[in-house]
């Protein structure tokens, strides 16, 4: 890190100092009750939301959810529903297979947005889903997140379906499939940052953009036989409180003319496509670097990874490569340099950048468990992939860079750049001595700090912003 850039670009910040003053009395060491919880009379529930539209069974589209009026939400999931594959599908003749494609709950959508009264308040892309809650995941919590997203191998194709494997298998079972994907927000931090319901002073809505179904599906050599959309629907999961509690906290919180805040983020991404990848042990010491233009506000953490533009054309959207050294460049400096980590190979014994552990000990020092198997055997030859989820991709080709102190939660204002106060900022890759020289689509995703607020008018109607920089 370069904390003399980091330092000046955050001063400078006015988002920055905007939270700083909203305790200035007290910094994150210092003992805070209000971090305490006590007894209070609420019940949690689960509600179902149907989509306000008809889910079109083949094409592209975007459907709409209007969020309950009521209850803190302290919890949401998108459920994407899909039919089972017609009869005859995956037999072992080649021309019926049938796959959706690896991590479907998620990559089934390309954006989703919350929005109130016409602003974007929150933004979710499948790759920030992905990156986020796997870097996060312990290997069990991994299996879930694969159950839940649709995560594994293609399989293969048998004319006994008790024999066939893999996402084959699951296109082929009667009662559809039905997969979930995690839309993980500022209100899962704490209870204390819980999304209140019940007092704004209009509906909150979800905006999801589906793909076609076709580019849902992996594999799909007989459209007759694919596995349409068969509806979508958002699990909410709510605090409610008793109507004593409800009066007493929206009379402590919601005093008319009064604006109360709270600590929030907000998630973004982009890609770029690089053509001539730069290997490590090649001879250039400048590898391929991407403007970081479109990312204005405060990061609290990057992840970049990098797949074959092939793979993504083959509907393999998340499949990443080795990526073997990352650089964040601002000012004319190095901000953050990393070496990531290179496992064996089976070209590693003639063509190597050696053994590295930058990017374990950054993983480790994080408290990133980045879905890690519990072996720890490095086999004498082959292309180790330790951290493999959805039966295919390694997360531990994924780069995390990190200014927050915790990983555990997503908004605290525990560490974080400016990058609207620093100039040029770019990323620096060299790609690892195994890796393709073919082109490669990287993807940058950031998480950023924001102030959530709860404007309250002098007749006491309440509406709600979320201000990033």
């Amino acid at each position: 890190m370069n904390p003399s850039v980091i330092t000046r670009a955050n001063q400078n910040s006015s988002l920055y100092n905007t939270i700083k003053a909203r305790n200035s009395k007290q910094d994150v060491y210092d003992y805070n009750v209000s971090g305490e919880k006590n007894i209070c009379e609420v019940v949690r529930s689960k509600v179902i939301v149907n989509s306000t539209s008809t889910m079109n069974a083949t094409g592209q589209q975007t459907l709409k959810f209007e969020l309950p009026n009521y209850g803190l939400l302290e919890d949401l999931y998108l459920k994407t529903k899909f039919t089972s594959g017609t009869a005859g599908q995956n037999v072992a003749d080649g021309s019926k297979g049938i796959a959706l494609t690896n991590f479907c709950g998620a990559y089934a959508m390309t954006k989703c947005r919350l929005v109130f009264q016409g602003s974007t308040i929150f933004e979710w892309s499948p790759e920030w889903i992905i990156t986020s809650q796997y870097t996060r995941a312990t290997r069990e919590r991994a299996g879930q997140l694969n159950l839940m997203l649709g995560g594994d191998v293609i399989g293969v194709e048998n004319n006994d379906i008790a024999a066939r494997t893999g996402r084959r298998l699951i296109s082929s079972v009667a009662g559809g499939t039905e997969l979930m994907a995690p839309l993980k927000a500022f209100w899962n931090d704490s209870l204390g940052r819980n999304f209140d319901l019940y007092s704004l002073n209009s509906k909150v809505h979800l905006e999801v953009d589906y793909r076609s179904n076709a580019l849902a599906h992996e594999e799909i050599d007989d459209t007759a036989m694919a596995q349409q959309y068969a509806g979508a629907e958002l699990v909410c999961y709510l605090a409610e409180l008793s109507p004593e509690a409800l009066s007493a906290y929206q009379s402590r919180n919601f005093v008319p003319g009064s604006v109360s805040s709270q600590l929030g983020f907000t998630t973004t991404h982009f890609s770029e496509l690089i053509t001539s990848p730069v290997l490590v042990t090649g001879s250039s010491s400048v590898g391929n670097k991407i403007k970081l233009n479109s990312i204005s506000g405060l990061v609290r953490r990057l992840y970049v990874y990098a797949n074959l533009e092939s793979d993504e054309t083959a509907k393999k959207y998340f499949n990443p490569k080795k990526i073997a050294r990352v650089k964040l460049l601002a000012n004319n400096q190095v901000i953050h340099e990393q070496d990531e980590f290179m496992l064996l190979g089976a070209d590693d014994a003639t063509t190597s950048n050696g053994y590295k552990t930058d990017g374990i000990v950054e993983m480790f020092r994080n408290n990133l468990p980045m879905s890690f198997s519990d072996s720890t055997a490095l086999p004498a030859a082959g292309d180790y992939a330790p951290a493999v989820v959805g039966g295919t991709a390694d997360m531990s080709r994924v780069c995390v860079i990190n200014f927050g102190y915790s990983p555990d939660d997503y908004s605290s204002a525990d560490g974080s750049v400016s990058f609207s106060q620093m100039n040029n900022i770019e990323l620096e890759l060299f790609f690892g001595s195994e890796a393709s020289t073919n082109n490669h689509n990287v993807h940058i995703v950031a998480e950023m700090l924001t102030a959530n607020t709860y404007n309250v008018s002098s007749t006491g109607a309440i509406t709600f912003k979320s201000i990033g920089e």
